[in-house]
């Protein structure tokens, strides 16, 4: 693409299923901050999984493209349109090779002279056989990626995708959002919380998890994690916040066991989860980590979670092992409580945990990072791991 083409605004159309309310801070950000015209296509409901999603697009940006399901396969006609429309010269499609519709979206564009890129997870391991090369047939529908990290990105390379075309854009929440509910949480603020929250046992280390409450996340090992640490006379409280159909599982689990456990349930306000997270010694994700990684070291919580990344969502490559957080060996209990006791007792202080988790949210895990780095996949420009190196905190200037 040449410089002229690259400064040139474009009309951008961003295709999902639906978009999650975790998803608004870069949604405003790509509408108010970008040189090019965003708009955003979706359905209007989440197909039962329980998220909330973004009620508010600025700027009438929000376009409805009805979907459904059959099966394992997503059908939205919208996706079409878009493709064969003149309203948009660039689609950027979320990335899920077992969607038809998606398929035929981005080889219609790529006739009619768009742009084409998949917002996806990407690889998680390298895939041979028949599997593999659907995937891969999938992938090169697109110009480029829009992937979450830089494993997926090392897979696809081995896989032979040109580097230039895969673009690590990373994941972000509403950090400028966290910055504010941290100011409001004055210095009293944690022990308060964790009186209400654990009366009697308020000393005791307070291992938290904020996530959807669904078996693929091991929930129950944490509660088994806790009776383990007990029986080692380390006790533990247990703070769980969210909803899910594993729920009610869970806390009859934590009752048997004789472990300290609070459920909050779903908590939207983030004034209310950063005072979980502040009043926490750690974040324990038995399972895949996703977002609570994070989440927590917004707050300067470390994190803990398994080492089969394989398995892993891409956010785990923000834990640091010995900066911020750890890995444990997967299935393991007696490996997670070995790696949890050592960082109770070894853990630096407050104030340099926050400095050690929250530079690497400032600098990739936020969204302005993010809407600089899919806007340059939108001009054109070839990935570049370096560019995305350099980058600067929000806090301070643009990257």
């Amino acid at each position: 693409m040449t410089s002229d083409q690259s400064k040139k605004p474009k009309r951008v159309a961003v295709i999902y299923h639906y978009f999650a309310h975790y998803r608004e801070p870069v949604v405003n950000e790509l509408i108010k901050n970008s040189k090019h015209h965003y708009e955003f296509l979706a359905g209007v409901h989440s197909f039962d999984s329980g998220i909330k999603l973004i009620d508010h697009f600025p700027d009438n940006r929000f376009r409805k493209a009805s979907c459904c399901f059959i099966g394992p396969f997503l059908i939205q006609v919208g996706a079409i349109k878009a493709a064969l429309g003149t309203r948009y010269d660039t689609l950027i499609l979320l990335g899920n090779s077992k969607w038809p519709t998606t398929w035929l979206a981005a080889i219609l564009a790529k006739l009619r002279g768009k742009h084409v890129l998949f917002w996806s997870h990407g690889w998680l391991e390298k895939e041979s056989g028949l599997k593999g090369w659907f995937r891969n047939t999938f992938y090169k529908r697109a110009h480029a990626l829009l992937l979450y990290g830089h494993r997926s990105k090392c897979i696809g390379i081995e896989s032979g995708f040109n580097p230039d075309n895969i673009h690590v854009i990373y994941n972000s929440l509403d950090c400028k959002l966290q910055d504010s509910a941290r100011e409001k949480l004055g210095p009293d603020d944690r022990q308060i919380t964790r009186k209400k929250l654990f009366g009697e046992n308020a000393e005791n280390p307070i291992l938290v998890n904020v996530t959807r409450l669904h078996k693929y996340k091991k929930i129950d090992m944490l509660i088994e994690l806790a009776a383990l640490l007990k029986e080692r006379s380390v006790p533990v409280n247990i703070l769980v916040v969210g909803e899910g159909p594993h729920k009610e599982k869970l806390e009859r689990l934590a009752k048997e066991r004789g472990v300290n456990a609070v459920f909050t349930g779903a908590l939207y306000d983030e004034l209310e989860i950063g005072r979980m997270l502040n009043a926490s010694d750690l974040a324990v994700m038995p399972g895949p980590v996703g977002l609570l990684a994070m989440h927590a070291l917004a707050y300067g919580v470390l994190v803990v979670s398994n080492n089969n990344f394989n398995t892993q969502m891409p956010e785990f490559e923000s834990i640091n092992p010995g900066v911020t957080g750890d890995f444990f060996e997967t299935d393991n209990l007696q490996s997670l409580a070995n790696v949890v006791e050592r960082m109770l007792k070894d853990q630096p202080s407050f104030e340099q945990r926050c400095a050690n988790t929250r530079e690497i949210i400032e600098r990739f895990y936020n969204p302005v990072s993010q809407r600089v780095l899919i806007d340059r996949a939108v001009d054109g420009h070839p990935a570049d791991d370096r560019f995305n190196a350099d980058l600067r905190s929000y806090k301070n200037t643009n990257p």
